[in-house]
């Protein structure tokens, strides 16, 4: 047999060079290890994109407040309390049962939303097109790091006075609308700390109340900017536009926001004055976490409402001269609460 036929019966016919398992197993911990690297950078990349949605909601929510001050000559009313919310035929004053959200709608382009039932005499029919707005999410009033729109469900005993003109019909939906912005009711510091706005039956008994029975039923006025049945203007800030917060990312338990169980985040996205709906700078903001409530480690009482984010080292708070800072979770405390009064003397 010659050398080349005894190379041939040495070499089996048809095998080809390949690549071996453990050449595979480099080449996969390799790209493993490259989208380790990456993932970080892409994820931090649509974070920076979500929070800049987030800073352009808060601009375009600051100037609609502003709007609405140079329109009306103060900023939006409060509203009366968690368990009412918008009517049309009441004005922008502070006989408007709904809060800040339903008295900025015309300026963020929803003033066919807050008109819903307007002029109607049918209680029952009005009370239909209230439920058609308290189920009609809007965007810009939520946070793309946080949640979705959308609606989302009432815990058991939660209901609405839904219609305030001519008579008060209770309802109660199934799921509605939220948001993820908080309007400045003040430092909440003693006397000025957080009340419940309260609710009447019928609307005519809180018509009827005047200022000091308003007052001796649910505590003084605050120094923030919107709160129960607030009528702030621009001059009654005398701390200055800039040094005053406006509007701001809320704190939530994330671990409560699908269901509504929580406390402060158990109303809908156009109800009057409660915890939902404003905040306080008594206590320093915090990262959204499940199972935390920012009252168990400040004393329970008054009841800290905290501003926060679902973001993952600051929040967004608006001031109201229009601008929009990013506060960090460890901003000193007496900064904060500084920030949260209009009129404490303390400018940073």
């Amino acid at each position: 047999m010659s050398a080349t036929d005894r190379t041939a019966a040495v070499i089996p016919y048809g095998r080809r060079a390949g690549v071996t398992l453990v050449e595979l197993l480099v080449v996969v911990a390799i790209v493993a290890a490259l989208i380790g690297l990456l993932l970080p950078a892409v994820q931090s990349a649509r974070e920076a994109a979500r929070r800049s949605r987030c800073i352009a909601n808060l601009k375009q929510l600051s100037l609609a407040c502003l709007a609405h001050e140079d329109s009306r000559g103060e900023l939006p009313s409060g509203g009366w309390g968690g368990a009412w919310t918008g009517d049309p035929d009441r004005g922008f004053g502070e006989r408007q049962p709904g809060g800040w959200v339903f008295g900025v709608l015309p300026w963020v382009e929803q003033g066919g939303l807050r008109d819903l039932g307007a002029g109607m005499a049918d209680a029952e029919a009005k009370a239909d097109l209230a439920i058609t707005r308290l189920t009609t999410p809007i965007p810009l009033f939520n946070c793309p790091s946080r949640r979705p729109g959308g609606v989302f469900p009432l815990k058991p005993g939660v209901d609405f006075w839904v219609v305030a003109v001519p008579t008060s019909v209770r309802r109660r939906p199934e799921a509605v609308a939220r948001g993820d912005y908080a309007a400045n009711m003040g430092s909440g510091t003693p006397p000025h700390h957080y009340r419940s706005g309260g609710s009447f039956t019928p609307a005519s008994l809180g018509d009827m109340m005047t200022s000091a029975e308003w007052l001796a039923s649910f505590g003084p006025d605050l120094d923030g900017v919107i709160f129960r049945r607030s009528g702030i203007r621009l001059a009654d800030m005398t701390d200055g536009t800039s040094k005053t917060y406006l509007v701001g990312e809320k704190y939530l338990d994330p671990a409560k926001m699908a269901n509504g169980t929580s406390d402060d985040d158990d109303q809908s996205l156009y109800s009057g004055f409660d915890r939902d709906m404003a905040r306080v700078g008594c206590v320093p903001p915090y990262r959204d976490q499940a199972g935390f409530d920012p009252k168990d480690v400040h004393g329970g009482y008054p009841v800290p409402l905290a501003y926060g984010s679902g973001h993952p080292t600051t929040c967004g708070i608006a001031m109201a001269d229009g601008s929009v800072r990013s506060v960090d979770y460890t901003i000193d405390p007496a900064i904060h609460r500084g920030l949260s009064s209009r009129n404490d003397g303390q400018v940073e």
